[in-house]
């Protein structure tokens, strides 16, 4: 019996072989929430009949169901490769930095051919753990963020085929838990078209996948086909600056396409190499902000921003530095 609260839950995943075949989770996290929903839609028949003040109950049916919802987690030193590979559509191999230390440079794929299984452990009040089986997942969107003197967050939106509680509760495992850490906003750099930047006081960037997640079709049995690609992928994100140098306003007047990467550089591994997890954005425009005096306070600039291709190199790469020899 576990604890009757969140504290006894529990989140894993793994990735699929087969699309919407639910498989065994054997990567586990430490989270923060989740919010995976079974969705059905129903469609009733009006039924006109003498006396009938009602609709009958048999003239209500489900016609589609799916899953989907969203997972929130600080980002950890370890396990988070498979995450990314899912969110990212890639599956790098690593490069052996020293003994023991290795890294994996994520760029944009196609996530066609690339599902997962999530688990949720949910306890009752008594204690018991209902498990909450999620198969078929696709990452539709995600967001990576650090606030002012934060902990580093993910968050993962996830278009799913099917939910069920039907399937035993896997037994979690933490067994990296002790060299596990977690990136956070004293570990953060940030630089500029190559120039390091000290003013920048938080940062986000979201991508958008832009799935197909309708895809019902007859003979299914109102199972959804495998999500795919369905347009241009997105990326935006913004930051907060003080407004110490006119660097970022005049990229943002003058159009300019600007390479942007944030650095978290954690713990040492091993051989004076450290976790890392670098966001390097080539080729980006600014939307905003300019500078106006609204109080006699300091100023601010709230940058937004947009990503696109420049022809020459990976729009988003995200690296990976850590124990872990495999994803």
């Amino acid at each position: 019996m576990a604890i009757g609260s969140g504290i006894g839950s529990q989140l894993g995943i793994v990735a699929e072989t087969t699309f919407n075949t639910p498989v065994t989770v054997t990567r586990f996290y430490e989270f923060t929430s989740e919010n995976l929903q079974y969705n059905k839609k129903t469609a009733v028949g009006m039924g006109l009949r003498a006396g009938g003040l009602l609709p009958r109950s048999q003239r209500r049916v489900v016609t589609t169901t799916d899953a989907s919802g969203e997972i929130t987690l600080d980002l950890p030193s370890r396990g988070l490769g498979i995450l990314l590979s899912q969110a990212m559509g890639s599956s790098p191999s690593p490069t052996t930095v020293t003994t023991g230390v290795y890294s994996y440079a994520f760029t944009l794929g196609d996530v066609y051919g690339r599902s997962f299984t999530a688990q949720v452990g949910v306890p009752q009040y008594g204690g018991t753990v209902t498990p909450k089986t999620v198969a078929g997942c696709k990452i539709s969107s995600f967001e990576l963020a650090v606030s002012n003197a934060a902990i580093a967050t993910g968050k993962f939106n996830i278009d799913a085929a099917s939910l069920t509680t039907g399937i035993s509760l896997a037994t979690a495992s933490f067994t990296n838990y002790a060299t596990t850490n977690l990136f956070n906003f004293s570990q953060g750099a940030i630089t500029v078209d190559g120039s390091s930047v000290a003013n920048v006081k938080d940062f986000s960037i979201t991508v958008e996948n832009t799935l197909k997640t309708d895809r019902f079709n007859l003979g299914a049995a109102g199972i959804k086909a495998e999500q795919t690609i369905n347009g241009f992928r997105k990326i935006s994100g913004k930051l907060t600056a003080e407004f110490t140098d006119t660097t970022l306003l005049a990229k943002y007047l003058s159009d300019a396409t600007t390479a942007l990467v944030l650095t978290f550089t954690g713990g040492v591994i091993a051989n004076a190499q450290s976790e890392k997890l670098i966001i390097n954005v080539s080729a980006v425009k600014f939307n905003a902000d300019t500078p106006n005096v609204a109080s006699p306070g300091v100023i601010d600039l709230a940058m937004s921003f947009e990503a696109y291709d420049d022809g020459s190199n990976q729009p988003l790469t995200i690296t990976y530095q850590t124990a872990d020899s495999a994803l």
